[in-house]
């Protein structure tokens, strides 16, 4: 009977018997004991009294605090701090930190069909990486898992990574990357304890042969976004210190390929030319900043360009051309100026990369699901391949192109990787400098010689030529490479390449020298806190033909010494947000958070309310006051449905960018100074970065208003484990940790030096100068402080959901690493749009709406059984509103408990409601640990009397906030050092000119 089984179906979500009945039963499977039905009782017991975070009842010797922390085991008890790791983060999607500076990485790339060795080492100084690499024709799966190959496994590491010959180190650490075939294979959770279960064996055995040394094998899984950026990133490096370009050709010569290294060298130079007047001046250096890139491009240049200024005054294009010819590292430095990005392909998606060009700003990563494997996946293609099939499978890609809002009339040079480089030298114009219309001619050509009978071939170059014309203006050039020459040595470019490039650098940004070069000191200085003045208008921009390539730039905001006055051009209002910089307690300061409810195509630009807009944003942004500044700077990103008309319709974008023009104009006038609007638009992957950025910012600030009734034990752990790394505790007492490393991460967090001196007296209770670990237990009880870095050392990343999509971002464990994102294209906006509810819903309906959220977490690969601390946020926040959990830590179950209880309450007829509660709560029970995850749903963020919104642009700023803060301070440093040495010679001039008294005695 109907009623019947709605009640039944409520009564069971409520209680959750069908989640603890399925998780008990796996669990019996899996360990088979003697007495199963007694098993099963004991774990369906437990699972009543266990609700993910440890009874809050018992508490830690010494705590103030009885509600705070739940019962710890120290590490020194039973366990090293690096298991108390290692079960915090038992996740295989969180990214390790693979780099020891001065040490040897060893990484393995679990790929579809073989398996490679990768070991790098870079020099002391940073200069020089050694490679070796092999690949085995052997799958880690087939090949060894599934037989339980073990000892052929440890053998094989042995021998690739000659581990024999390393008596130098004490312990050996592996880091294994599973891509491909393999990514699918980690996300079923069978298959990933399988390869875990393997590789724990793998590890005693190879402790035991290489004579009983600590050997770890860290297994891991990149997303498909994160090694299209970890692609990037060693394609990057790459081109740094490698020649592309030929620059001994007579470019006279109508080669393709030499007109192309000339407009390439050409675009350099007008980058370099900021003044414009087709000169390289001093003044021009002085307005570059540090560079973005591995290799300090702009560094280099200003050394050899400046010499040359110096000793014959402004250089022309022809004398730059010439200095190129003679200086290979200035080659490769504005090799790196003019690298623009990727573009890559695979058997089921594509991706563009796009490198940020100026100071402070953020890579883009594209993708969109079409890959060559999808013909034959989907059956698209007969044998022999009709010259029709060919004609639809194109049409497919330009579908799945402008679905994803795919960029066009992109310009600059890009390197061409993957299954794009495949297509690329089939077509005979791999590694060489080629521009658009050559390498589609090229692609067209080979592509109409293929043979019939050859699918793959024929897939892959069609969705090369595809990608070529719908992303690239004309004017865009390529170099399609694989293998790459350096000084030293020959590589690939790989995302474990990229990896430990990155990794390494994010190592050595920590541990950098703060010395500045000494030439023009004070203008180098002042470039990294004062916004430069020629940044260009929207107008400027339209003028000279670079908008395009505007919106793919992340602009500098976080200029410490102006406020930062922001635009989220989302699909249905404007939000206008302003923050400043407290450089005393080194905080982001939100000061302003509104919404204009209108949006801003519609209903602005469609009805051409340019004064309307202008007036709003003077009013919002309080521009009419008296101001220092010459020039008010507003930055705004397009989302939503704005981000489709930038990216997909050329006759908004020129509306919206006409617009912008005319409200710039229109300030101008209104307030009496020039007015300067920078829009770009982000990537939803980057849109996600940022809210995650938002997130982790917040989480760690002190006094904020989070309720916590119980802090998890390993939550606790965790922190004590990263206070004893930061100490470099080897050898040393596992139960206390110098005061100097605690000092340091507090400072990390924003907190002053006064509070961070006052907090660790009362922290170090027997005054001995270290923090043990029964002090640290009991100051988080009673300092908000401690209880801040517990929940930023926990934290691991945000989980989201809006209209169309739903995404997971995990943090890595290294600060500045990459973070991994997964999304699926499902939002809680789907059954309305795809009508599939009534009014009211039918539990039929919201049964075939939860099968529906399952299929696209399992086609989107999203993760399962992960462990940690996660913030949810966006239409996460709204469904634990409805369901009033909101603000306080919870565990798995008491979430999922909570929104299947508000689900079954829930009027039948409030359709979004009931899609987005079943979304989010289908999310939450697919991707987290039952036991080792803590979540935390909040919107609106407060401490200290400021109030914070976990935005996207809240994210934008503070990112570039902390990751510029050791050049901003070393700059105001020199601007402190400039301006003492100019008031000491002030007072010695004076000093002579003054008359001179005698007096007699």
């Amino acid at each position: 009977r109907p009623g019947t089984a709605s009640a039944s179906q409520r009564y069971m979500e409520q209680h959750m018997l069908k989640d603890r009945l399925t998780h008990a039963l796996m669990n019996l499977l899996r360990e088979q004991p003697e007495d199963p039905m007694g098993y099963l009782c004991s774990l369906l017991r437990d699972g009543q009294r266990t609700n993910g975070c440890e009874d809050s009842s018992r508490n830690v010797s010494g705590a103030q605090d009885e509600s705070k922390v739940a019962t710890t085991v120290k590490p020194s008890e039973g366990r090293s701090a690096q298991v108390v790791a290692e079960q915090a983060h038992d996740s295989v999607h969180m990214l390790p930190p693979c780099v020891s500076l001065g040490a040897p990485t060893r990484i393995l790339d679990f790929g579809s069909g073989e398996t490679g060795f990768n070991t790098y080492n870079m020099d002391a100084k940073g200069h020089n990486l050694t490679f070796t690499g092999q690949k085995r024709k052997a799958p880690f799966f087939a090949s060894f898992v599934e037989p339980r190959q073990v000892d052929a496994f440890c053998q094989a590491l042995i021998e690739e990574f000659d581990l024999t010959a390393d008596s130098s180190s004490k312990e050996v650490a592996i880091y294994a990357g599973a891509t491909g075939l393999h990514r699918d294979l980690m996300n079923d959770s069978e298959s990933a304890a399988k390869a875990k279960s393997f590789l724990g064996e793998a590890e005693r055995h190879l402790s035991v042969q290489l004579g009983g040394k600590s050997t770890k094998i860290w297994l891991f899984v990149p997303s498909g976004l994160l090694e299209a950026q970890l692609e990037l990133y060693a394609t990057e490096w790459l081109v740094g210190r490698s020649n592309l370009l030929d620059l001994d050709s007579d470019w006279s010569d109508a080669n393709a390929g030499v007109s192309m290294t000339e407009s390439l060298i050409h675009d350099a130079f007008d980058q370099l030319d900021k003044s414009g007047n087709g000169t390289l001046s001093n003044e021009d250096l002085d307005q570059l900043t540090s560079s973005r890139s591995p290799h300090d491009t702009n560094r280099i240049i200003k050394d050899a360009v400046g010499e040359m200024i110096q000793t014959g005054g402004n250089i022309s294009f022809e004398q730059f051309h010439e200095r190129l010819k003679r200086s290979p590292s200035l080659q490769k430095a504005v090799q790196s100026l003019i690298f623009s990005g990727t573009i890559s392909a695979g058997g089921g998606s594509s991706q563009l990369a796009m490198m940020g060009r100026h100071q402070g700003s953020t890579s883009q990563v594209f993708s969109v699901p079409v890959g060559n494997r999808v013909p034959t996946v989907e059956g698209l293609f007969s044998k022999p391949v009709l010259a029709s099939e060919r004609d639809m499978w194109a049409a497919r890609i330009r579908f799945e192109l402008r679905q994803a809002s795919f960029p066009q009339g992109v310009r600059g040079l890009y390197v061409g990787i993957s299954a794009v480089y495949h297509a690329a030298k089939a077509a005979g114009i791999a590694d060489r400098v080629i521009d658009k219309t050559a390498a589609c001619e090229a692609l067209e050509a080979i592509l109409q010689d293929a043979d019939p009978e050859d699918q793959r071939t024929i897939a892959n170059l069609t969705l090369a030529h595809e990608l070529l014309q719908w992303v690239f203006d004309d004017s865009a050039g390529f170099v399609f490479r694989r293998n790459w020459k350096t000084e030293d040595g020959e590589f690939v470019s790989t995302w474990t390449l990229g990896l430990y490039t990155q990794q390494h650098a994010a190592q050595k940004v920590e541990r950098r020298s703060p010395k500045l070069p000494h030439r023009r000191i004070w203008q180098q200085a002042v470039s990294r806190v004062v916004a430069p003045s020629t940044l260009q208008t929207t107008r400027q921009m339209s003028e000279d033909g670079t908008k395009v390539e505007a919106l793919f730039e992340v602009p500098f905001v976080a200029w410490p010494l102006r406020d930062a006055h922001l635009l989220d051009l989302g699909s249905g209002e404007v939000g206008v947000y302003t923050y400043a910089a407290d450089m005393n307690q080194k905080r982001v300061v939100a000061l302003r958070d509104k919404k204009i409810q209108e949006p801003f195509f519609e209903g602005f630009v469609a009805k051409g309310r340019v004064e309307d807009f202008a007036q709003m944003l003077i009013e919002n942004f309080s521009l009419d006051a008296g101001s220092s500044h010459r020039r008010e700077i507003i930055a705004g990103g397009a989302t939503g449905l704005h981000r489709e008309m930038l990216l997909s319709d050329k006759k908004k974008r020129d509306d919206m960018f006409s617009f912008v023009a005319k409200t710039e104009a229109e300030i101008a006038r209104s307030i009496g100074r020039d007015a300067c609007i920078q829009l770009f638009v982000p990537s939803g992957e980057l849109e996600a970065q940022f809210e995650l950025g938002a997130v982790q910012w917040l989480i760690g600030v002190p006094n904020m208003d989070i309720t916590s009734s119980v802090l998890p034990s390993w939550m606790v752990n965790r922190a004590w484990d990263v206070l004893m790394a930061a100490g470099h505790n080897v050898g040393k007492s596992q139960n206390a940790v110098q005061m100097e490393a605690a000092r340091a991460r507090l400072n990390a967090l924003g907190v002053s030096q006064d509070e961070v001196d006052a907090v660790l007296r009362r922290a170090d209770v027997d005054g001995s100068g270290t923090l043990e670990y029964r002090e640290f237990a009991a100051a988080v009880c009673k300092e908000p402080f401690f209880e801040a870095l517990v929940r930023r050392c926990a934290f691991c990343g945000t989980i989201s959901a809006g209209g169309g999509s739903s995404q997971l971002t995990l943090t890595g464990c290294v600060r500045n690493s990459m973070p991994q994102l997964y999304s699926m294209p499902i939002g809680n906006r789907v059954p309305i749009v795809q009508r599939l509810f009534s009014t009211p819903v039918t539990w039929e309906q919201r049964s075939d709406w939860v099968e529906r959220i399952r299929q696209g977490l399992r086609a989107a690969q999203f993760p399962q059984g992960v462990s940690g601390f996660f913030v949810g946020i966006s239409a996460m926040f709204h469904a634990a509103k409805a369901a009033g959990i909101t603000d306080r830590l919870l565990s798995k179950r008491e979430a999922v408990s909570a929104f299947a209880a508000a689900l079954a309450k829930l009027d039948a007829s409030d359709v979004r409601t009931v899609a987005n509660l079943t979304l989010v709560k289908e999310i939450v029970s697919w991707v987290f640990h039952d036991e080792t995850a803590c979540l935390l749903f909040k919107r609106n963020w407060s401490s200290n009397g400021t109030t914070y919104v976990a935005g996207w642009t809240l994210g934008w700023y503070a990112t570039q906030f902390e990751g510029d803060d050791q050049i901003r301070e070393r700059s105001a440093c020199s601007i402190q050092r400039v301006e003492r040495g100019r008031q000491a010679r002030r007072g010695l001039r004076a000093a002579k000119t003054a008359p001179i008294k005698l007096s007699l005695a």
